[in-house]
């Protein structure tokens, strides 16, 4: 490829350029005389590159349940404490689910010393295939409790668990990371936000009961579900 670069006043922009950088959910803005754009080249251990995420060979388990997400790790960035990330870029591609019988394939309900920043590409997210579209986000802080919806849990423990299963309806993501996020103003008054996404474990009850009396629950609404922590 050949490098591009801009030398002088900026061709876009001859009467000077405006440089707007946004910290800490502000904008800063810095006029100069000329093109920002005027690197050549750099010196150091960094460079762009770009990525086919459909290439990334996904792991999984071979025996039973869905493990933690951390086997799905594309990029790490590692903080000061040994074994903790700073920031893990994690994707959910098609794959092949747990094989063996009597088994939970969707994500567990859990709760997580790291916050969970998760988006959709495309397709349906397998642990909530209403309400998550393309574009969206959720975001579950430290110690958050989470899982997946009532409407996937019922479909799991359903499910013929005797063949194994290939999901392959989409594509999400997730950054994790050991800081607390904190939402910007436009991502609490946006109209696109989901107050009621808390609604998605309704229907969820006491499932230990009836385990614990030798029977196994099958309806809903407090006959069925599990005991999310």
């Amino acid at each position: 490829p050949t490098a591009w670069y801009e030398t002088g006043a900026s061709p876009s922009a001859p009467g000077g350029v405006h440089i707007i950088n946004k910290f800490d959910n502000e904008l800063f803005v810095r006029r100069t005389d000329h093109s920002p754009c005027n690197v050549v080249a750099w010196h150091g251990t960094y460079s762009p590159f770009k990525y086919d995420l459909k290439k990334f060979c996904a792991i999984n388990s071979v025996t039973y349940d869905h493990p933690d997400p951390s086997i799905y790790t594309v990029l790490t960035a590692q903080s000061d404490e040994p074994g903790t990330a700073l920031a893990d870029f994690v994707i959910f591609p098609p794959r092949i689910m747990a094989t063996d019988d009597n088994t939970f394939r969707p994500p567990w309900f859990h709760r997580n010393v790291m916050s969970e920043f998760m988006g959709l590409i495309y397709g349906q997210y397998d642990a909530k295939r209403e309400g998550f579209v393309p574009g969206g986000a959720s975001l579950h802080n430290t110690m958050t409790p989470h899982g997946p919806d009532f409407d996937t849990y019922k479909r799991a423990v359903e499910a013929d668990c005797s063949r194994a299963t290939k999901f392959e309806g989409g594509l999400a993501f997730m950054f994790e990371t050991c800081m607390t996020l904190k939402c910007s103003e436009y991502a609490l008054t946006c109209p696109q936000r989901q107050l009621a996404y808390a609604k998605c474990w309704d229907g969820l009850g006491d499932n230990f009961t009836k385990w614990r009396d030798g029977s196994k629950g099958g309806g809903e609404n407090g006959d069925s579900g599990v005991n999310d922590e």
